[in-house]
């Protein structure tokens, strides 16, 4: 075996008493070529990630910045999902009913019925003689400070045979799919009825033009089962006719069109529209009859009138100045570049009496 190679640092004092084994510093063995080759290439490796952390320092600064501010903003709170009172609304109106029709058929003599719904209900002024309900329904209802409060009406006869339409309000609570009345009914007034409303329909229109004979023979077909009504309607407008037919005929008494007091033209551009309100009379026999009113829009194609729709709704007055309310309109009808408000579709049958 051959002695191993060290190299001893001498210390610049040639004093040969120093040169002893305890005061010779040991050096680290010296690299060979492939270790000087492994150490270059860290080197440049060390170079080249500090150069790449000082490239990516701002945006890195950036990044951990928008991080940070995510994570300090408060999550999101989902909105509060709206709740469904249809089902309590129906319970609550139906147990208001109840409690109305049985407060004023409950006498003195037989109140259990009443206290069963209302148990701190004072019988003791309870009427000697009850009362004819009939036809009782929800006028109106409304949620407040968590308690129901409900409109009663009901058509009602006293002891004098006197019958009117009356209206009840009733407080109701309703917890846990339980319901109660916390009074009895109080008599209230009926809801205020608009005074002065009116319609948008200025001009007369003659039931003996076109536009007028369209309409009536439109109305005989639909309710009165005279003929195809498909006959009279726009193309692409389907409408069901009402099926068995309820009237044997219908009069046309008033014709009334959109707009001014101007009626629309005889003949109209194809393409016009115009909404109308039709009254008339609905026979059923010599002795029944029912006054009727439908609002139509109508179409102009060929040179005749076509029905396009049959309106949800009529057309509303506008509200004028004092100093407008006398300044003549444009002409009802509607050129064929103009907007309509004709329904989408059409109903595929309307209420009778």
């Amino acid at each position: 075996m051959s002695p191993t190679l060290s190299l001893r640092r001498t210390s610049a004092n040639t004093d040969p008493t120093l040169d002893q084994p305890g005061d010779v510093e040991e050096l680290p063995p010296v690299a060979d070529g492939r270790h000087q080759t492994t150490s270059a290439l860290g080197a440049k490796a060390a170079t080249f990630g500090l150069l790449t952390c000082l490239a990516l320092g701002p945006v890195g600064a950036v990044l951990g910045g928008l991080a940070f501010l995510q994570s300090a903003q408060p999550p999101a709170v989902p909105a509060a999902a709206a709740v469904d009172q249809s089902h309590e609304r129906a319970v609550v109106g139906q147990f208001a009913q109840q409690v109305v029709v049985t407060w004023l058929t409950t006498t003195q003599e037989n109140p259990d019925a009443l206290l069963a719904l209302i148990k701190d209900a004072q019988v003791s002024g309870l009427s000697q003689t009850a009362f004819t309900v009939v036809d009782p329904a929800v006028s109106g209802i409304r949620s407040v400070e968590g308690t129901w409060s409900v409109t009663v009406a009901a058509t009602v006869t006293d002891a004098n045979e006197t019958t009117t339409r009356r209206y009840f309000q009733v407080p109701v609570r309703y917890a846990d799919g339980s319901v109660t009345a916390l009074t009895l009914p109080s008599p209230v007034s009926p809801p205020p009825v608009t005074v002065g409303a009116t319609t948008g329909y200025r001009a007369q229109v003659d039931i003996t033009t076109p536009l007028g004979q369209t309409v009536g023979q439109f109305l005989n077909a639909y309710i009165a089962g005279s003929g195809d009504a498909s006959r009279y309607l726009t193309p692409g407008v389907v409408l069901t006719t009402l099926t068995p037919a309820p009237y044997t005929s219908v009069g046309l008494s008033e014709i009334r069109a959109e707009g001014s007091d101007q009626p629309p033209a005889v003949v109209p551009v194809d393409g016009t529209q115009i909404r109308v309100l039709a009254l008339g009379t609905a026979v059923v026999t010599d002795q029944q009859t029912s006054n009727v009113a439908y609002a139509l829009t109508l179409t102009a194609r060929a040179g005749r009138w076509e029905i396009s729709a049959l309106d949800l709704v009529p057309v509303q007055s506008q509200t004028q100045s004092p100093d407008a309310s006398s300044a003549p309109g444009p002409v009802p009808a509607r050129s064929p570049g103009s907007a309509s408000t004709t329904p989408a579709d059409i109903p595929t049958s309307t209420t009778t009496p």
